[in-house]
């Protein structure tokens, strides 16, 4: 670890001459209240989603200099862009961001207001950090593909040690208990490794197009009880699986239909069971609930606050809402965030509230302060804009299911345009 960009030593000077100037900022940064809101369904349901801000620059993250900062250290700031970012997780009001061009996990510490860059140093230097775990007690696993490891990193973002596996190429990862799930895209299948010495204790899934099997197991998720979530990006199905490997679910095809996916890549489930599963062609977010039924989706491709281009990463977070506070609309109730890297365009990070109306509110109470969504659920920007060739660095070189290279593109025939916004399911009746 290792580079700081942050304004901790003026912090720190603003203290010492408290009783001159007035005082230094040391609480979060307080965003703006929004002119606009996006909401997801659209109106007339009620909405569900709100989008709540974005991130491309670690400035984006320090709060504005004053004018006493720029009298002592001048105007010059180090920014430090965030690229090309990938997995994405959220722990102790901090923004873990894996990012394969600038080859290093970047933390954005919303409360501490400083941006720190893990693993560049030394022996610890990620060559290409592709997802990120972490566990309650602020442990981090974060695979990288390229160096076919998992490096583990402690609560204070220190480098502990790393697991090496032989001729693997680790994708998503999800860390229940003890152990680890792994995607590898050699072997295509899922690796279960004991989390603290990384031992390997057994397989899930084998390579294959039939169910229970994989061709790219790139995204994975664990629920509450342990089973096993694993998008698969060729195939375009996601599977359910015991923690012991037992196949439960399967679903999800290649189409413009309801509930279909044509670019799925990393995913994510939360305390509910909903599953929330990325699509970088629809450039949107589908979410499921334990029966996979399609719920609804948010994002889209356009300029609207929360719209997505080519989105990769997602992960579900309880807490910390109190750092969003004054972005969240007076009617809504958050109740979970959820957070979305895109490779491209301004939001690299996004973060969402997953809620619910608030007693006695209506969709009426918010439609007048909502931005204007395309109704469309994304679909790709206009002509020119972004190449229809998955631009996925990590699946250029990916195996098909034979074992061979196989390039990674859109169907030139097949629309995006035809899903449309779902509201939740009414409760059963008793």
């Amino acid at each position: 670890m290792d580079r700081i960009f942050s304004t901790s030593f003026a912090a720190c000077l603003g203290a010492m001459v408290l009783s001159v100037l007035g005082g230094c900022a040391s609480a979060p940064v307080k965003a703006a209240r929004q002119e606009s809101y996006s909401f997801w369904p659209l109106f007339p349901e009620a909405p569900r989603i709100q989008f709540l801000a974005s991130y491309r620059f670690s400035a984006d993250v320090r709060p504005p200099r004053s004018g006493f900062d720029e009298l002592v250290f001048g105007k010059e700031q180090k920014v430090l862009p965030i690229n090309m970012p990938y997995g994405v997780a959220m722990w102790n009001g901090r923004i873990y961001v894996c990012d394969i061009r600038n080859a290093a996990v970047l933390c954005l510490d919303l409360r501490g207001q400083q941006v720190r860059m893990l693993g560049t140093s030394g022996a610890v230097r990620f060559a290409s950090p592709t997802d990120i775990a972490i566990t309650p007690d602020g442990v981090k696993y974060v695979t990288d593909i390229r160096r076919g490891a998992i490096l583990v990193f402690d609560a204070d973002d220190r480098h502990v040690t790393s697991f090496g596996f032989s001729g693997a190429r680790p994708t998503g990862i999800a860390v229940h208990g003890g152990e680890l799930f792994v995607g590898d895209f050699e072997s295509q299948q899922v690796l279960v490794v004991d989390r603290h010495t990384g031992r390997e204790l057994r397989r899930i899934g084998e390579r294959g197009d039939e169910d229970g099997r994989f061709v790219w197991p790139l995204g994975v998720d664990v629920d509450r009880t342990g089973n096993v979530y694993v998008a698969d990006a060729l195939r375009c199905r996601v599977q359910k699986f015991s923690s012991s490997g037992e196949l439960l679910q399967s679903f999800g095809e290649t189409g413009d239909a309801l509930g279909s996916f044509v670019r799925p890549k990393l995913m994510a489930v939360d305390s509910d069971g909903i599953m929330y599963i990325v699509d970088a062609a629809f450039q949107n977010v589908q979410m499921f609930d334990e029966q996979a039924r399609l719920l609804m989706f948010f994002g889209g491709a356009g300029d609207h606050p929360g719209a997505m281009l080519l989105p990769v990463g997602v992960s579900v977070h309880e807490g910390d809402l109190e750092l969003f506070a004054d972005r969240i609309h007076p009617a809504f109730r958050a109740e979970r965030l959820i957070l979305v890297t895109n490779q491209f365009g301004p939001n690299r990070v996004s973060v969402y509230a997953m809620g619910r109306l608030r007693d006695g509110r209506t969709p009426q109470d918010v439609v007048s302060a909502a931005a204007r969504i395309p109704s469309s659920p994304g679909g790709a920007p206009d002509a020119g804009a972004v190449p229809r060739a998955d631009m996925d660095e990590l699946l250029r070189d990916a195996p098909s299911a034979t074992g061979q290279g196989n390039e990674y593109t859109l169907p030139e025939d097949l629309p995006v345009h035809l899903l449309k916004p779902m509201p939740a399911p009414e409760p059963e009746r008793p």
